[in-house]
């Protein structure tokens, strides 16, 4: 079936600038003691394979006949509750007053909002999910309607 919601957490812009200002200090100290070409082949070809890599490993979510996360995969008959949750929330839920036994994919540097699902499956051993969303209204919405339909 179809994917109703997908995103992908890719890092803000300024993470992108700041790891590229990273491997410009490291490019200009090798190009001043080799050579400029080679300071400049080295900035070219770590900016580009930084960014690949960073766009590559960002997790994406996704919601079909299952809620997906990343690589992991809950079925959306097991789905209780969900809220969303601003930077104050997520952090707290990130902390030890909630359940340590929780399935947890924050990206700080992709949202400061997240998403709490809880778990009806009694046998399963993450109590909820909480995961970090740019859009955990629209993300909601999606997972609302897709266990209004299938149930």
């Amino acid at each position: 079936m179809n994917p109703s919601y997908r995103e992908r957490l890719l890092p803000k812009w300024w993470v992108f600038v700041f790891v590229a200002s990273l491997i410009a200090m490291l490019s200009i100290a090798y190009g001043a003691a080799i050579s400029p070409p080679v300071g400049w082949l080295m900035f070219l070809v770590l900016t580009l394979g930084s960014i690949a890599a960073m766009v590559t490993s960002s997790p994406v979510i996704e919601v079909s006949d299952v809620l997906a996360v990343d690589h992991a995969r809950l079925p959306l008959a097991f789905i209780g509750e969900v809220a969303v949750l601003d930077a104050t929330q997520t952090r707290e839920a990130r902390s030890r007053r909630i359940s340590a036994t929780n399935f947890v994919l924050v990206k700080s540097w992709a949202s400061s909002q997240s998403v709490l699902v809880t778990l009806t499956d009694p046998d399963d051993p993450h109590p909820a999910w909480l995961v970090s969303s740019r859009h955990p209204h629209e993300l909601i919405e999606a997972i609302s309607a897709r266990t209004a339909s299938a149930g």
